[in-house]
């Protein structure tokens, strides 16, 4: 199976977007968390083999990922794949050996801001692309009408929420609604409970890069969950899909269920 490449430009560009916009505060959690993450996480399954890689090789792979553009790191990924390393060989043998490798470097100041950033964020990138290429067995569509709502960590208001939760119940839907809930204690929910759909609310501009990087964790515990995010009235779609790895804007609740029946429809024949 050939590497997505398409997600993984995709991603790399959403990320240097996020890299642009966000205060310098906020770009260095993002990638502590993905470094983190990414240092820690493992694939499970029997497809998870150990993968035999130097630590030359993975110090190339660095390399390629800590360039400004895309392209190095791309060429790199497709390479390991074109010589017949499986996903789960570069998963193993690259992906959290590198988020280490980059870590240590930022840590002894090997590194600068700008190169541990555009690491990061190509390394995330990487991962959206490995992830694509997983296989999907979706639920029965009943099963398939539930969904996580919750508020995006710090928000003051989780009203807007609770009503848009109980018109999803009332048509039917099982929601599982979580509100004030801490970053690492939502995504260790999602990671558990294995959510379709999520869909999270936003009130103010000002938590945009919480919710930023609470949508990267997501991406990366939950790599097939449609997540759509409902904001203020105050905030323009065309914003949070220019900033934010989202499949959809909510609008209103009646809009949203007819928007991700026809999102799952679609995930189903794919």
């Amino acid at each position: 199976m050939a590497f997505d490449a398409e997600t993984f430009t995709r991603a790399a560009s959403l990320f240097r977007l996020k890299r642009d916009a966000l205060a310098p505060e906020a770009v260095e959690t993002l990638a502590r968390d993905i470094v983190r993450r990414l240092s820690e996480t493992l694939p499970q399954g029997p497809d998870a083999e150990a993968a035999e890689v130097s630590e030359d090789s993975v110090a190339a792979f660095c390399d390629a990922l800590i360039e400004p553009g895309p392209d190095a790191a791309l060429r790199f990924i497709e390479d390991r794949r074109a010589e017949g390393m499986t996903r789960a060989g570069v998963y193993l043998g690259y992906v959290g050996a590198a988020a280490r490798m980059l870590g240590e470097g930022w840590d002894a100041d090997q590194l600068s801001f700008v190169e541990v950033t555009s690491g990061t964020g190509h390394l995330y990138a990487v991962m959206r692309a490995l992830r694509a290429e997983m296989p999907v067995s979706l639920a029965a569509p009943t099963a398939r009408r539930s969904a996580l709502f919750a508020t995006v960590p710090g928000e003051d208001h989780g009203i807007g929420i609770t009503v848009a939760a109980n018109v999803f119940r009332e048509a039917g839907w099982k929601i599982d609604l979580q509100t004030d809930t801490e970053q690492d204690a939502l995504v260790a929910h999602v990671e558990r409970t294995e959510p379709w759909i999520i869909g999270l609310s936003l009130s103010t501009e000002r938590r945009m890069d919480a919710l930023v990087r609470l949508v990267v964790a997501l991406r990366l515990v939950a790599p097939h969950a449609i997540i759509g995010v409902a904001p203020a009235e105050s905030m323009g779609a065309a914003r949070l899909r220019e900033l934010v790895d989202i499949d959809l804007v909510f609008d209103d609740a009646a809009s949203a269920q007819v928007e991700l029946d026809r999102l799952m429809t679609l995930r189903g024949h794919t």
